[in-house]
């Protein structure tokens, strides 16, 4: 198909996630073609820096010919084989050695799926059958956050904090509760840094005691939490959140989906921040999106719970052998190659670099780790009231980067996510920044708010 084609059909045979149709028809589709290390291309052969490993996922970059041969082999072998009613396939049982060896907190058996929101929908039902399993069949109630996300199926969902998703579905699945996040720019208790007492983890501890500790089974939370724009919880939040759910038996449940194989500057977010989980769910950066995957590991009592009893749960792609040979190569390359420490250093250096951007008068808070950061948008720096969700400050961000080469593809109103491949170098670094901040002022002179 040549080039006008292939756009033609894009606007108008591609229901597209998360855009409007008659924004995309007006502004003509982007369409990716390849990529190279942290480099890609659009179907003009113009080159752009993948500043959002295109969804937090493409860790290791584009085109690594390890894990392409890996998959080659393993397509010569065979190409799906079933986890269903006892079978099992090799690239599926050495993933589930892997991760058992590598990852924290004693964590020990895996179930595995197609992506990170059939993860959490995963975690989700397997504590409330484990509960009912252990005769505790009225724990069924699940505490977030608010400004969380946590993916888009019914359940995942429902915990998700986050209105724009929420909204349209309504109403949502019960059971789900909503707690403050640890959102220290804008602390819901009217603490700072050097006041904070994480009275935003102790709410939890309230919630609890009103809800009844026998209705709540678990607890999810995102070490780092991504869409709400990269917040960095304080020191003692984890620590407080942990020794609430033990007092109470509340299952703690990791969402890594983003923040693991090295997005944060360790291969799990949870290690950095002491989180000890009883579950751990992943998805994105596991394969790097050389294949679709998501995971659950769950601890090794809650796994011996099921001896007996059948996890009522399956997926028809869960475990597939390309997804989890693609997974194996993923992984030894990110330890072979260190790419966590990587980012971990190279990390501070574009951290610094991104708060020079606190210059312009819409950057109201620039935060973030390793490779995971993000700049907030306001009206007002000194009162720091929001953007109003019509003017699109972020998106405008976006298309002006995207113009001097910043491929970034995940605008909200008032945010900019920056998270590029860890194996990017720091000439290209600088030019992210570089194109943000003139981006930035661009969007500031010409948009009225």
């Amino acid at each position: 198909m040549d080039r006008d084609e292939l756009i033609k059909i894009a606007e108008s045979n591609v229901l597209p996630h998360y855009a409007i149709v008659s924004e995309i028809r007006e502004k003509e589709p982007k369409i990716i073609v390849k990529g190279k290390g942290a480099k890609i291309y659009d179907i003009d052969d113009k080159e752009y820096i993948d500043g959002l490993s295109i969804l937090w996922t493409v860790n290791i970059g584009h085109g690594r010919q390890d894990i392409i041969d890996a998959l080659k082999e393993q397509l010569e072998k065979i190409n799906y084989a079933s986890l269903f009613g006892g079978y099992f396939n090799e690239p599926a049982i050495k993933l589930a050695d892997k991760l058992a060896k590598i990852t924290p907190s004693n964590l020990k058996t895996s179930f595995f799926i197609s992506g990170g929101s059939e993860a959490v929908e995963s975690a989700i039902k397997f504590v409330r059958q484990y509960w009912a399993i252990k005769g505790f069949p009225e724990k069924k109630k699940i505490i977030s956050r608010r400004e969380s996300y946590h993916g888009v199926t019914y359940g995942a969902l429902s915990a998700t904090g986050l209105r724009t998703y929420r909204q349209p579905f309504e109403p949502l699945l019960p059971f789900f509760l909503h707690v403050s996040p640890p959102y220290c720019y804008r602390c819901d208790f009217n603490k700072t840094k050097e006041t904070c007492n994480v009275e935003c983890a102790k709410q939890i501890k309230d919630l609890i005691f009103y809800e009844g500790a026998k209705t709540i089974a678990a607890i999810i939370m995102e070490p780092v939490m991504s869409a709400a724009g990269a917040l960095v919880p304080p020191k003692k939040y984890f620590e407080t959140v942990q020794e609430i759910a033990r007092e109470n038996k509340i299952i703690i449940i990791a969402d890594e989906v983003i923040n693991a194989w090295g997005r944060c500057g360790d291969l799990f977010a949870s290690t950095i921040f002491g989180l000890d989980p009883d579950i751990m769910v992943f998805g994105k950066g596991i394969t790097s999106g050389y294949a679709p995957l998501g995971a659950m590991i769950v601890k090794e009592d809650l796994f011996e719970a099921f001896t007996d009893v059948m996890f009522v749960h399956g997926h028809t792609f869960g475990g597939h052998c390309l997804s989890t040979t693609a997974a194996l190569k993923n992984i030894e390359l990110i330890e072979s190659e260190k790419l966590y420490l990587r980012a971990k250093e190279k990390g501070e250096k574009l951290g610094k670099l991104l708060k020079e951007l606190t210059k312009h008068k819409r950057v109201g808070d620039v935060r973030g780790i390793g490779f995971h950061w993000a700049i907030e948008y306001v009206k007002d720096k000194e009162t720091k009231e929001r953007i109003p969700s019509n003017i699109k400050f972020a998106m405008k961000v976006e298309e002006a980067a995207f113009k001097r080469g910043l491929y970034l593809c995940r605008a909200s109103v008032d945010k900019t996510y920056i998270a590029p491949p860890l194996v990017i170098e720091d000439e290209d670094i600088e030019k992210i920044v570089e194109i943000l901040d003139e981006s930035i002022d661009e969007v500031s002179r010409s948009v009225e708010i």
